[in-house]
This record gives C-alpha cells, structure tokens and sequence, in this order.
C-alpha cells in the first residue's frame, strides 16, 4: 500500500499497523527511510526490538525516536515497511515522509 506520511524534525513519530491473516509473530520488519530510493545509506531504519514491537496478536507499533530526526534537513524522504515470515519477504507500506520544520524548539 503506497501513502504518504509528514512528521516535524525531532519529534517522536509512531504509529501502528496490523498485519491480516498473520498466524505467527513476524520474523523480520524494517521500517527504512532514505532520502533517494537509490541511496546505500539509512537517515534511519527501524527493526523488530528497536523501535519495532508486538503490542497484541497481528499488531506492531512503529516508533522513530526525536533523536533519529533531529539532525535531518527538511524535506521529502522515502519509506517503506518491510516484513519477514516463513522466508517470505512482503513490503506492506511505502511513500513519502514529508520531515517538515519544527516551531517550538530547536
């Protein structure tokens, strides 16, 4: 599923996803996020135990941290959730992080 998503430079961005017909706890999830598709570098990435977690059955809830954008220029970046199980590879969510300026703060 392709959808666009906007958070502020160094606040905390999380949110949940459910995974449909899911009959066991997910091997693998990346949450990736580079500023060119292309890129062989990460502005950040997220994974099962770090900043990836099941919060009940078929759910897991996504966290990026304030510090993991605090340094990154606004701008579009790009994303996608990727998931593992039974050596299955599924990439459920893509699009564009939009990491607009924050007001308060800096």
């Amino acid at each position: 599923m392709d959808k666009n998503m906007r958070t502020v430079r160094g606040d905390t961005f999380a949110f949940g996803i459910e995974i449909e017909n899911l009959n066991q706890d997910l091997d693998t999830c990346y949450f990736s996020c580079k500023k060119d598709p292309t890129d062989n570098d990460y502005v950040f990435q997220k994974s099962l135990e770090d900043g990836i977690e099941k919060v009940e059955t078929n759910v897991y809830r996504i966290r990026v941290a304030p510090s993991d954008t605090k340094n990154v220029d606004v701008g579009n970046y790009y994303y996608d959730l990727q998931i593992g199980v039974n050596d299955d590879v599924y990439t459920v969510l893509r699009g564009v992080l939009k990491i607009e300026r924050e007001i308060t703060g800096d």
